[in-house]
């Protein structure tokens, strides 16, 4: 559930990003964000319980694929979070920032140490795979505004750029070649998360050049997500469908920030389309993952630990 709810987390993010530039209410965002605050603190409580009746279900959604990719859209989520909250009380905003960045770090490592000892059990590397090692990625637009170096966040993006193109380079065939099993496949839209999360952190610290090289890079993924959309979608609803909300939100937002750093109308259509496009589909998609935890029946289908 959680990547689903990170979805409406970025798109929130973006609205207030787009309420710049669209004639939108900015009271109307205001209170999507408290709404989409509030649903993201009651899935943790909810998370938190979970757990709190079998500790050893932390270890099991550590050792599954749709477990840790939840666990670690948990801590994307609190870094998106910190970015919402920094509009409000900027006191609150950093321990979000700490802890979402503490829960990518430790996910990260528990699998990293998994995969070079060549113990993991979660079967050969995803796209979510991006989660995991690169989920620090939209600390930039968190980040910068509560007065962190901006030499440090970019050695951060550094980090992420590489770790994205290992993760890329490693996972993408599928994608191109159509070689993925179909409940699997809307994973492969995570790819195009990293370089819209990417874009805006350089476009953030005054790297122009850089942020649009890593626009056209997500630009080109965004293209072939299109071509391979109806094969990506053959194998019907599941939870996995949350990972076609969270990319596209970033996109969108990679786009409205690159047209507001170089002046750009194609930019700042094409980010409009893609933010109108979001806001309709992300909370469906949203909406119906949730019914399905709420149901109890979204562990069995994606394999989720249960209490």
């Amino acid at each position: 559930m959680f990547p689903a709810v990170l979805g409406l987390l970025g798109l929130v993010q973006v609205w207030i990003q787009g309420v710049q530039m669209f004639p939108v209410p900015r009271e109307l965002v205001d209170l999507m964000a408290g709404m989409v605050t509030l649903l993201f603190l009651f899935c943790i409580v909810a998370y938190v319980a979970k757990i709190s009746f079998r500790l050893a279900s932390l270890v099991d959604d550590l050792n599954t694929l749709p477990g840790r990719t939840g666990l670690a859209a948990v801590g994307v989520g609190l870094i998106v979070q910190a970015r919402l909250l920094g509009e409000f009380n900027s006191i609150l905003a950093g321990p979000s920032l700490a802890l979402g960045a503490a829960g990518v770090l430790g996910v990260a490592l528990y699998v990293g140490i998994r995969r070079l000892r060549g113990t993991d059990t979660s079967g050969p590397p995803t796209p979510a795979m991006h989660l995991v090692f690169v989920g620090f990625v939209p600390i930039p637009a968190a980040a910068l505004p509560l007065g962190v170096s901006p030499a440090l966040v970019n050695g951060l993006m550094l980090y992420c750029a590489l770790a994205a193109l290992v993760v890329t380079a490693t996972t993408i065939r599928p994608l191109i070649t159509k070689g993925s099993t179909p409940p699997l496949r809307p994973l492969q839209a995570i790819h195009l998360a990293p370089p819209a999360f990417i874009c805006i952190g350089m476009m953030l610290t005054g790297q122009t050049g850089f942020g649009l090289v890593a626009l056209i890079w997500a630009s080109l993924v965004a293209g072939l997500l299109v071509v391979r959309l109806r094969w990506m979608m053959e194998g019907g609803f599941s939870g996995f469908w949350s990972a076609f909300t969270f990319p596209a939100a970033a996109y969108g937002g990679a786009l409205l920030i690159t047209a507001e750093a170089v002046d750009s109308d194609l930019a700042r259509y094409a980010g409009a389309v893609v933010l109108l496009a979001t806001t309709f589909y992300v909370p469906v998609i949203a909406t119906k993952v949730l019914k399905l935890w709420a149901k109890g029946t979204l562990a069995a289908k994606t394999n989720a630990s249960i209490a």
